[in-house]
């Protein structure tokens, strides 16, 4: 994970933690890396909090750091917004290409996450959006 291997893993647990309850958000006692299972209304709240909370934990990088950053940030955004996209009943063709244009934008910015280490289940969330949203035409 990019955070561990650029030493933000903390910084992002804790401005996590900082995350009052809302409707649809419970906080919990635990970081984010210690959760282990989310129910669906979590889920949907973590989709609402973590851009937010990625973009000012990889905030101020280093010359060095700019591009990896930047392209985990779009990682992360184009992966929220499928979701969000997923969640819709009924998909007008417009919406299932902005959805293939999200998947292909994740993948064009995952290189990092090839590089440092991929976590199963990222591999198994990347499988079952690639099984859910048939990318020909």
């Amino acid at each position: 994970m990019i955070l561990k291997y650029h030493s933000r893993i903390e910084k992002f647990n804790q401005l996590w933690a900082m995350i009052p309850s809302y409707l649809g958000f419970s906080r919990t006692n635990k970081s984010y890396c210690q959760v282990t299972q989310w129910s669906d209304i979590e889920i949907k709240g973590l989709g609402r909090l973590i851009v937010p909370v990625f973009v000012v934990t990889l905030s101020n990088p280093s010359v060095s750091k700019r591009i990896p950053f930047t392209e985990a940030l779009l990682c992360v955004k184009n992966l929220v917004y499928l979701h969000h996209m997923a969640q819709y009943q009924c998909l007008t063709d417009a919406m299932i290409e902005y959805m293939e244009l999200y998947l292909e934008d994740f993948h064009r910015n995952k290189g990092l996450s090839r590089q440092l280490h991929v976590s199963k289940s990222t591999k198994q969330i990347s499988e079952l959006l690639k099984n859910v949203i048939p990318l020909d035409k």
